[in-house]
């Protein structure tokens, strides 16, 4: 089936506007997603996910990100995805929206009336603006693991273990305290439970 102009617009946006701006970079890319991996064991990645509600004349789409930790991966699926981690894989997953600090989750729409440059702009503004200089601050394991303890989040028993696991034993077991503390959930004082053998 020939693809809608849409789509076709919607291409040009994936491998002409923001492709180019992350292979510059030294990521690889794969359909939607730009990786970039680092034999250390950590990589990142930006995901264009389209919305499931969308169809072949109205694409819906926003711009995902994700820090990779092999030792996250290892520790919780009992492998390593490495070089072929998705956006789910990882331990740390930002939207664009979330990066902007608006607060506000932000979708893009191609349609019929769309006028492609002006979207393709819009885009590209946002990832120059508030993507990469995010992802080019993580430029090694240990600082995906310092944004991890600065921001504490995810505040989970997988992040809070990984960066026990990488060394920062007393900054894991100090936050793991302040979880238990302030718990608002009895689910989340389970999860928190549960990794205090493995933070002994």
């Amino acid at each position: 089936m020939l693809k809608t102009d849409v789509q076709l617009r919607f291409d040009q946006l994936v491998t002409k506007v923001l492709w180019p701006v992350f292979k510059a970079r030294g990521y690889k890319k794969t359909g939607n997603n730009f990786r970039y991996y680092d034999p250390l064991g950590w990589g990142k990645i930006v995901n264009i996910q389209k919305s499931a509600f969308g169809d072949r004349h109205d694409i819906r789409f926003t711009v995902n990100t994700g820090l990779y930790l092999a030792e996250a991966d290892r520790q919780w699926t009992g492998r390593i995805a490495a070089d072929r981690f998705l956006e789910p894989d990882c331990l740390i997953r930002a939207r664009v929206g979330q990066l902007s600090g608006s607060g506000q989750d932000v979708w893009y729409e191609f349609t019929e009336q769309t006028v492609p440059e002006v979207l393709y702009q819009q885009v590209e503004r946002d990832v120059v603006t508030y993507v990469l200089p995010y992802l080019d601050r993580m430029v090694s394991a240990d600082a995906i693991i310092q944004h991890l303890l600065a921001k504490r989040q995810p505040a989970s028993a997988q992040a809070i273990s990984t960066v026990f696991a990488c060394g920062y034993k007393e900054q894991a077991r100090q936050w793991l305290a302040d979880e238990l503390a302030t718990a608002a959930s009895r689910t989340h004082r389970q999860q928190m439970e549960s990794i205090k053998a493995i933070l002994a």
